[in-house]
């Protein structure tokens, strides 16, 4: 067996017990609906970063002022999981929605940061608070199970950018993986989701 089947035969979107570890369409709209239970402005703008870009918490907690492209409206994010020579090396820039860079650029004040701050964190928190975060809206929407957590995010991400056709090229390179075989796999899972959704026009 070839690494890259290895690669694939590992990256599942179900547990072993067949439980979904993606948040479906409904599922996506929740979390964003919820974050208000985060009091903290800049803590709500984490879990947005995650939500966004399909990226790891980790990463979301690398980020810093310099990382944000407030004029071509996109974050650069440097990818945790890579090996060898690309290891802390390889950076991933990815498009953001424009409410979510004004609102960065206004909570974090991005522009002024990055003259004298610009290698300061935007979320100075643990990992462990970076996971509470997450959590915290994922119980408010009443999420629970596998799907609940930055995984479930970012699995999110890769299936609601496939059914939206966008092509696997890309969601390869936002999500930073090795291997189209990875990227895969939401294709399959893209094809649920759409079939959920034109049930709507056959009751």
């Amino acid at each position: 067996m070839t690494k890259s089947h290895t690669s694939y035969g590992r990256m599942s979107l179900f547990t072993h017990q067949g439980e979904r570890k993606y948040l479906n369409s409904a599922e996506r709209a929740l979390f964003l609906q919820n974050l208000s239970v985060i009091k903290k402005a800049t803590d709500q703008t984490f879990c947005e970063m995650v939500f966004w870009t399909g990226c790891r918490p980790s990463e979301a907690l690398a980020l810093t002022p310099l990382h944000i492209d407030l004029d071509e409206q996109l974050v650069i994010i440097r990818s945790l999981k890579k090996r060898g020579q690309k290891k802390g090396r390889h950076f991933r820039p990815i498009p953001l929605p424009s409410s979510l860079v004004k609102r960065l650029n206004k909570l974090h004040h991005i522009r002024e940061r990055q003259t004298d701050q610009r290698n300061t964190r935007l979320w100075p928190f643990s990992r462990t608070t970076a996971w509470q975060r997450i959590s915290d809206v994922m119980k408010a929407a009443g999420l629970t199970g596998a799907k609940a957590c930055g995984r479930g995010l970012r699995h999110a991400y890769g299936v609601h950018a496939a059914m939206c056709e966008i092509p696997l090229t890309r969601i390869k390179n936002w999500l930073g993986h090795e291997s189209l075989e990875t990227t895969e796999i939401y294709l399959d899972m893209a094809a649920r989701e759409d079939r959920l959704l034109a049930g709507r026009m056959w009751k």
